[in-house]
């Protein structure tokens, strides 16, 4: 499953309330684990603009702008994600979760043109990247470019990882039921 086909089935569901905070959920159990597994991984900002790893944040204000809880955000369900040990690994994750930015305008659009009120206020999220997208995305493929001429690099390593986040969120949405 691609980001394509998950963000076009979003787009073929009508939307409303509940379906823009099941999105949230699920991407939130899948962000938050991945980004605090990106924060702990050695050597990976040498590589990488850490603050761009803020999403899980960015989520949990969009949850609660839509009067979750902090006690329920605590207790959403978590996707289970692997520690990574070399930067390689972590930049296929982060790969994972930077790509899916490129769909933020068209999500936003669908949201918003349905729940005008509650997207207002609670799409932080969707937001991260207004106006700069596309220069974000070429920000992180300079810093895959800058990974991949260093000596130590292993770029097969990079692309299974990013396969294996793709596998990871596929099934990571398909099981979570809200």
């Amino acid at each position: 499953s691609s980001h394509a086909e998950v963000d076009e089935t979003i787009l073929r569901e009508p939307v409303n309330r509940e379906l823009y905070i099941r999105y949230l959920v699920t991407t939130y159990g899948f962000v938050a684990p991945v980004e605090r597994a990106l924060s702990t991984t050695p050597g990976l900002d040498r590589y990488v603009d850490m603050r761009r790893f803020n999403k899980e944040e960015l989520i949990r204000r969009d949850l609660l702008a839509l009067r979750s809880t902090p006690r329920q955000i605590v207790g959403l369900p978590m996707c289970s994600v692997p520690l990574f040990d070399r930067p390689a690994q972590a930049l296929g994750w982060a790969y994972f979760i930077e790509r899916s930015t490129l769909s933020h305008n068209a999500l936003f659009r669908h949201f918003a043109g349905a729940l005008p009120g509650d997207v207002a206020f609670a799409s932080s999220y969707l937001k991260c990247y207004f106006g700069a997208v596309g220069e974000m995305w070429r920000g992180f493929g300079d810093s895959l470019d800058a990974f991949s001429r260093q000596p130590e690099t292993q770029p097969g390593l990079v692309v299974d990882s990013a396969k294996a986040a793709f596998r990871a969120y596929a099934a990571w949405s398909e099981s979570t039921v809200l």
